[in-house]
């Protein structure tokens, strides 16, 4: 695999027709073969993630996912404010001590996906499993046991007139869990840690996320080519960063929610829901005091806390 830390080169592999999406359902089709296991309703499943698959049929699919967003626009709105206010009344006091991630992002993204797709506990459960597919070092035992809950999810809507769109739907809210809740905790645990002693009203706020949870896109090389002094044959899987340390606030800022055709369908709300937060915060007297973070190890390809702990003073 060629790794690309270049912010424009990464740019334009993602942009350019020469490569195309890397596809996680193959994955498990291998993965099928050589353990001789039934990863049907992984596949399928993943053969409506946009972020793995291109063409028409990655066309359609967002097509449908952003009208469900736009049609939903001011119940995300109205579940926002309602959530923050609650988060920010029950965490946010002196003394306490709050996990940025299972006390404020989580519930805040599960308030906003509730208003984007309706739905259950349990459904619940399985948004917040289904990205560990993704993994590299995830058990298979822990793969069949995902891939049995999205089998029951597809059973129980077979007989639905709309059985794409469930499923279509399901990953929508599936695809922003990690990304939401990642970037948003990760993003106010690099404000707290760079500003150790300071009020939160005295804190310069960036109008963007500073930190995010999605740092490299893969590609496939389609054809063998020298591409930008890079010797690539047919079927390379390349690996363009986008969030670098090396790279300016610009162009970290540029890359945040993609590029594109899979530029992220969530960016209005994600947009707005840290213009909120940072208002909030901006108000607060409040210091914030990093006790420690967790990052869970299956990190591929969304960087994923497991628990950020702050104490406020």
């Amino acid at each position: 695999m060629e790794l690309v830390k270049d912010a424009q080169i990464a740019k334009a592999i993602i942009l350019s027709p020469d490569f195309e999406t890397y596809s996680m359902a193959n994955r498990y089709r291998e993965l099928s073969r050589r353990t001789a296991m039934d990863f049907s309703a992984t596949i399928k499943l993943l053969e409506h993630l946009p972020v793995f698959i291109g063409g028409e049929n990655h066309q359609r699919i967002r097509k449908v996912m952003a009208k469900q967003i736009s049609r939903t626009k001011e119940s995300q709105l109205t579940a926002v404010h309602q959530s923050l206010g609650d988060l920010f009344q029950h965490c946010f006091r002196p003394a306490a001590k709050i996990d940025l991630v299972a006390d404020f992002a989580q519930p805040l993204w599960r308030s906003v996906s509730a208003s984007i797709v309706p739905r259950d506990d349990k459904i619940l459960d399985l948004v917040d499993e289904i990205p560990g597919l993704f993994s590299p070092i995830l058990s298979i035992r822990e793969r069949a046991k995902i891939n049995e809950k999205i089998a029951t999810f597809l059973q129980s809507n077979f007989d639905a007139e709309d059985e794409d769109e469930c499923l279509i739907l399901l990953c929508l809210v599936s695809l922003g869990a990690r990304p939401f809740v990642g970037t948003l905790s990760l993003s106010l645990y690099e404000i707290f840690r760079s500003h150790p002693n300071l009020p939160m009203c005295e804190v310069s706020w960036p109008e963007a996320f500073p930190s995010s949870s999605l740092t490299y896109v893969d590609r496939m090389c389609q054809a063998t080519t020298d591409y930008t002094g890079l010797q690539l044959e047919k079927g390379d899987r390349v690996r363009c960063v986008t969030q670098s340390p090396l790279y300016s606030v610009d162009e970290n800022r540029r890359a945040l929610f993609g590029f594109g055709a899979h530029t992220c369908l969530g960016k209005s709300i994600s947009e707005r829901v840290w213009s909120l937060v940072t208002d909030r915060l901006s108000k607060s007297d409040l210091r914030g005091e990093c006790v420690g973070i967790e990052m869970s190890p299956h990190d591929d390809p969304f960087k994923m806390p497991i628990k950020i702990e702050i104490r406020l003073h």
